[in-house]
């Protein structure tokens, strides 16, 4: 998973493990897996992107659990 993250850049030129391993340690697999979506679904990688499909992604979860 580290050598995909550091293989795949930001808008704004940075790696996203350098944006993964800049967030807090709670949130990185959520954003990891936003990453990986946002690529999936062709959207840009930029942070307003990543925290988007976060937020949906742990929307869903706590759909699911509930």
């Amino acid at each position: 998973m580290d050598e995909r993250l550091s293989n795949i850049f930001l808008r704004n030129g940075k790696s996203a493990m350098e944006y993964v391993l800049c967030l807090h340690q709670g949130v990185r697999q959520i954003a990891t897996e936003a990453i990986f979506e946002c690529l999936r679904l062709g959207y840009p990688l930029n942070n307003m992107e990543i925290t988007s499909k976060a937020r949906e992604l742990l929307r869903k979860r706590a759909k699911g659990s509930a």
